[in-house]
Formats: structure tokens, C-alpha cells, sequence
């Protein structure tokens, strides 16, 4: 009995001694106008950010923060598609993102990962929530030994938003979400402990 307690507390204190805290945050923007009769649709998000990495590869965090939309155009849910022309539905939200991080490439300062995780959007004025699963993939350019430049482009994902949310226009019953492009790009600044 007193080997496997040493054996677990050797193991515990391996992967404490190449733990590592990371403190910051993303902001993103993004604006997509389909063409020139319909509106552009612009969102600004801000999430402080906490994470721990347990080893070179794998690590996990939190994102909580703040995202508003403004000129997003106006869902019709008896016929499950926007309706073209309507400038009315902006809103903002309190998100909450937790997500497990995966490191699968390592070149000097450059290190390439994948983020996957759930997400969660409460929007003000109880117009609803939207919730999400997926994978972001990701780049970590290393300054320094104790700050790192963050950036994420893209997700492999589905969303789904609860009755109020569709009902009320604010967003889609539910979509999937499959590439990477500029219209959903975040970047950040981390501190390392």
C-alpha cells in the first residue's frame, strides 16, 4: 500500500513540476456583409481567460466574458431562414467557455493546438441563451518565457439556442459550423506563472 501512495505522489508531482498558470484574454471582432442590399453584420467579444497547462500537450481553461452583435439580421423561424433586409436584432451576452487544450505541433516559438469545449451565451434582457460544442484550432507565438501571443481562427462545431432566443429572432435554432475564415477571428496576450 505504501508503494502506490509514493507511486501516485511521484506521478502527482511530475506533472506539477511542468504545470503551468496561464492568465489573459481574447478580444475578437468580426463583420460579414452577404451583399451590397443587406446589412453588415459586425460582433466585438471580450473573455478574460485562466487555464493550467498539465504538461507540454494538454492542458484545460475558462473564458468569461462579454460579445455584442449589432445589424444581425432577423431569423424566421416558420421558415428556418434570415430574413433578408432587417436591421433590427442586435443584442449582447454574458458567455461562459469552458475548454480543453491539446498542443499538436511545436516549432521553435510557434506552437499549433486545438481547443474544444463547450460554450454558453446568456443574453441581456432575458431575450434567451445559445449554447455550443466544438473544436477551435489555434497558434501560441512565445515572446517570451512568460508572455505568449494567442490567436484562433475558425471552429468545427454546432450551436443550438433555447426557444426564447429563436423565437424572438436573436439567433438560429440551430446551426453547424465547419472551416476556417476571417469572419471569426480572436486574439490574445497570455502571462505565464
Amino acid at each position: 500500500m505504501k508503494k502506490v501512495i509514493l507511486a501516485a505522489l511521484v506521478a502527482v508531482a511530475s506533472l506539477s513540476a511542468n504545470a503551468q498558470v496561464f492568465l489573459g484574454g481574447k478580444v475578437g471582432f468580426g463583420s460579414l456583409k452577404a451583399d451590397s442590399n443587406t446589412p453588415a453584420v459586425t460582433a466585438f467579444s471580450i473573455a478574460p481567460e485562466v487555464g493550467y497547462m498539465f504538461n507540454e500537450k494538454w492542458g484545460v481553461g475558462l473564458a468569461i466574458g462579454f460579445q455584442t452583435k449589432n445589424g444581425l439580421a432577423t431569423y424566421d423561424s416558420e421558415n428556418g431562414g434570415v430574413v433578408a433586409g432587417k436591421f433590427a436584432k442586435s443584442h449582447s451576452a454574458f458567455t461562459v467557455a469552458p475548454y480543453a487544450r491539446f498542443v499538436f505541433a511545436k516549432t521553435g516559438i510557434a506552437s499549433f493546438f486545438l481547443d474544444g469545449g463547450i460554450g454558453m451565451q446568456f443574453m441581456n434582457d432575458g431575450r434567451g441563451n445559445v449554447f455550443n460544442i466544438g473544436i477551435k484550432p489555434g497558434v501560441k507565438l512565445s515572446a517570451s518565457e512568460k508572455v505568449d501571443f494567442v490567436a484562433t481562427l475558425g471552429a468545427l462545431g454546432y450551436a443550438w439556442s433555447s426557444k426564447k432566443a429563436y423565437e424572438g429572432g436573436y439567433a438560429p435554432k440551430s446551426v453547424f459550423n465547419i472551416g476556417v475564415d476571417n469572419t471569426v477571428i480572436n486574439f490574445g496576450v497570455y502571462y505565464n506563472f
